[in-house]
């Protein structure tokens, strides 16, 4: 790439993805952004939803200050999008980001994660459930995914059910009881972990983690409303249990100190989407680095950035695991379907451990032919 590069151009191709026969989710718009240069090398990332608040801010607002400029200057168009952040949803940044980045290991005939600097080729891989109407099903995904070699099951608890589906007869009780079924059906040593989603009140949030606490689980995932740091600084000192927060606080990684120096949290958590792409994971997990504290990389919604995550995972230290959510039974998984709108899968293999990218960019090519047979529209 030469030094002169421009971008030439900014497009949103919308499509509509047609789930699986059986899949408890309709049909669902999704999108490419296209970033084009005038040296013929493309950016891309996935939007999911696309949205007309989030394609019409990048085409109205960020596009206007893409037009001419170098692609690769990342850093200046990552603060220039952070300090418009009031007036835009606070996915485009990320999208805008991960785009940017793909075109820069495009243009260096390199993966990403080697422009970041590679700190290994691999990573264990845990399987993220859905929302369940029973413990049976917990343990029985959990059997099956230990049998595929996945390293780790987290559930997604059966309360999230009373914000998801309005159900309010769920109960603590029903979380407690599938946690205690997973954990008789896999085995003391197998790792479990706990994400609930902003569920509890307080003092549901004290009797779960104390409960998991004595099944030996892992860590507890966001059991209190995503910017309660008293909270979380209280529940901390009622369990022995890592805690994980941050997924959703606001303010990407300038809100994230007071969660520190508070001691409101194990981890620190964050991914591509909403903490500002590929650039503003880096600078969470060195924020957490820091602190000699982990940095986990929550899944980031499609398969285009869950490649970017990938990227940034094998680009720190302080990242244990790759998260794969499943929304369908074991019998139905496979890396094609978590890999949705590429021309292969994602490369996890049967020990569960996902691997780097190799090819330059995110490495993996769009569908269009999968795309293009649903398109909806072209926007620019």
């Amino acid at each position: 790439m030469g030094r002169g590069v421009k971008i030439t151009d900014v497009s949103v191709v919308v499509h509509e993805r047609h789930l699986p026969t059986g899949m408890p989710l309709p049909p669902m718009e999704m999108a490419v952004l296209r970033i084009h240069t005038d040296e013929g090398i493309e950016g891309n990332t996935f939007i999911s939803p696309p949205g007309p608040n989030v394609t019409d801010q990048i085409l109205q607002q960020v596009k206007p200050m893409l037009l001419g400029r170098d692609p690769l200057d990342i850093g200046a168009v990552w603060h220039d999008l952070w300090a418009r952040r009031r007036s835009m949803h606070s996915t485009v940044q990320g999208y805008i980001d991960v785009a940017l980045w793909d075109i820069a290991g495009k243009a260096a005939g390199l993966p990403i994660h080697r422009l970041l600097g590679t700190v290994r080729h691999e990573l264990p891989a845990y399987i993220s459930s859905w929302v369940h109407g029973d413990s049976a099903t917990y343990a029985e995904e959990a059997a099956a995914y230990l049998d595929q070699g996945f390293c780790a099951y987290k559930l997604h608890p059966p309360t999230q059910r009373r914000m998801l589906r309005d159900e309010r007869g769920v109960t603590i009780a029903d979380d407690i009881a599938a946690c205690e079924l997973v954990r008789d059906q896999v085995g003391g040593e197998y790792r479990l972990m706990l994400d609930s989603a902003w569920a509890y009140s307080y003092p549901e949030a004290v009797t779960v983690g104390q409960a998991i606490e004595d099944l030996g689980y892992y860590w507890y995932e966001d059991p209190l409303p995503a910017d309660d740091i008293y909270g979380y600084r209280r529940l901390k000192q009622q369990l022995s249990i890592p805690i994980m927060a941050t997924e959703m606080s606001e303010g990407g990684v300038y809100g994230l100190a007071p969660w520190i120096v508070q001691e409101a949290t194990d981890f620190l958590r964050g991914d591509v989407v909403i903490k500002g792409g590929i650039t503003g994971m880096m600078k969470i997990a060195h924020l957490a680095e820091a602190f000699q504290m982990n940095c986990e990389v929550h899944d980031a919604y499609n398969a285009l950035n869950n490649v970017a995550t990938l990227h940034v995972a094998m680009a720190i230290r302080n990242c244990e695991y790759y998260e794969v959510i499943v929304i369908h039974p074991p019998e139905q998984y496979d890396t094609a379907h978590f890999s949705y709108g590429l021309t292969e899968p994602i490369d996890i293999d049967a020990r569960g451990n996902a691997h780097a990218p190799t090819r330059p960019g995110l490495g993996y090519d769009i569908d269009w032919e999968l795309i293009d047979a649903s398109r909806v529209a072209e926007l620019r």
